[in-house]
C-alpha cells in the first residue's frame, strides 16, 4: 500500500481485473477527473470497482485514506461517501424531484434533511421545478437531479458514467457547463466516464486514457491534446497529421497548426472539401505524409486545386 498524500482524496493501484490491467492513478481533492477510452476499454468497469460494486483480482484503492473492498467483503456493496450518478438517472417516476431527493436522506436528522435539499436544489437550479414528476423534466432537468440525489448526503467522491451520453448536442453542451459549474460549488471531487473526447476536453481538470484496460496517458486537456504520447491517443480526441519530417522522423501534426498562405512552404492537391458550419473540412495529398492530410479552411477549395501551407508551432 502506498502512502495517501494530503492533497489526495483517491488512490487506485496496480489494480487488476477481467477487463483492467494495473491501473494507478491518484486524485486531488475538488479535482474533476474523466476517464476516456473506446468501447471496451474499461471505463465502466473502472468505475464500479472505484464505487465498491465489483472486486479486483489484484491491487488498492483508497478514499480518504480508507481501503475500498467489493461485494466479498460486504453484504450491501458500496459506500456511503462514494455516490454514482447512471446513465438512466435512476429517478423513482411516482415522486417529485424535491421527494426523489428526500429520499436519499431518509435515514438522516429532518432539519439536516430539509437544509440539504434546499441547499442541492439551489445548487442545481432545480428550486422551480420541486414539484414536477420526472416524465414534466427534460433529458437535461432529470440529470441536474441526478447529480442533486448524488451530492444530497456531501459524500467526498461522486462517480458519472457517460452522463451526456442520451443527450442532444445543444443541451449536451449546456449540461457540460452546468455539471462543472455544479461540482466545483460543492467543492466534491468527481470521476466520469466518456466515450467522447469533447466531453473531456470541456470540462475535466485531468484526463486518463484507457486502451484494452490499460491506462496510456494522463495529462490535462491542453497537454493530452497537443502532445499525445501516441497516434492513438492523438487521433481519438480529433484529426491529426501523420507527418514526414525532414530527419526523416514522423511527426504528429493537429489540422489547426496548417496554415494556407500563398507563400506557404509545403503543398497539395485538394482530394474533398466538407462544409463543417464554421469551417471547411480540406483533404489534401501531400508529399509530406502517405495518407490524406486534413487541413482547415474559412474557404471553400475545389477539388483538384493546389494549397500551399506552412506548419505553424504548437
Amino acid at each position: 500500500k502506498l502512502p495517501v498524500e494530503p492533497n489526495k482524496i483517491f488512490e487506485v493501484h496496480d489494480t487488476k481485473v477481467h477487463a483492467l490491467k494495473n491501473v494507478s492513478f491518484n486524485v486531488d481533492k475538488g479535482e474533476v477527473l474523466s476517464v476516456l477510452g473506446a468501447s471496451g476499454s474499461g471505463k465502466s468497469t473502472l468505475l464500479r470497482l472505484i464505487a465498491g460494486l465489483e472486486d479486483a483480482d489484484e491491487g488498492t484503492i483508497h478514499v480518504g485514506g480508507a481501503k475500498i473492498t467489493g461485494p466479498r467483503d460486504h453484504l450491501v456493496p458500496g459506500y456511503d461517501n462514494i455516490n454514482m450518478v447512471f446513465q438512466d438517472f435512476q429517478l423513482s417516476k411516482n415522486l417529485t424531484v424535491c421527494e426523489n431527493i428526500k429520499h436519499i436522506l431518509r435515514d438522516y436528522q429532518d432539519e439536516y434533511a430539509r437544509e440539504r435539499v434546499e441547499n442541492v436544489m439551489g445548487m442545481c437550479r432545480l428550486e422551480e421545478k420541486s414539484e414536477c414528476y420526472p416524465r414534466e423534466l427534460s433529458g437535461g432537468q432529470q440529470q441536474r437531479v441526478g447529480i442533486a440525489m448524488a451530492l444530497a448526503n456531501e459524500p467526498e467522491v461522486i462517480l458519472l458514467d457517460e452522463p451526456f451520453s442520451n443527450l442532444d448536442y445543444q443541451l449536451k453542451t449546456k449540461l457540460r457547463s452546468d455539471l462543472q459549474d455544479i461540482v466545483k460549488k460543492s467543492g466534491v471531487t468527481a470521476i466520469f466516464v466518456s466515450h467522447d473526447p469533447q466531453d473531456a476536453l470541456t470540462i475535466a481538470d485531468r484526463i486518463i486514457v484507457l486502451q484494452s484496460g490499460s491506462v496510456v496517458q494522463i495529462d490535462t486537456p491542453e497537454k493530452l491534446y497537443q502532445n499525445p504520447s501516441s497516434e492513438y491517443i492523438a487521433r481519438f480526441l480529433g484529426p491529426v497529421n501523420v507527418v514526414d519530417t525532414q530527419q526523416g522522423k514522423e511527426e504528429l501534426v493537429r489540422p489547426e497548426n496548417l496554415i494556407i498562405h500563398p507563400d506557404g512552404e509545403y503543398e497539395g492537391k485538394v482530394i474533398r472539401c466538407y462544409f463543417y458550419g464554421s469551417f471547411y473540412l480540406v483533404e489534401i495529398k501531400s508529399r509530406l505524409s502517405a495518407q490524406p492530410m486534413v487541413i482547415y479552411s474559412q474557404h471553400s477549395i475545389r477539388k483538384g486545386n493546389t494549397v500551399r501551407f506552412f506548419i505553424s508551432n504548437k
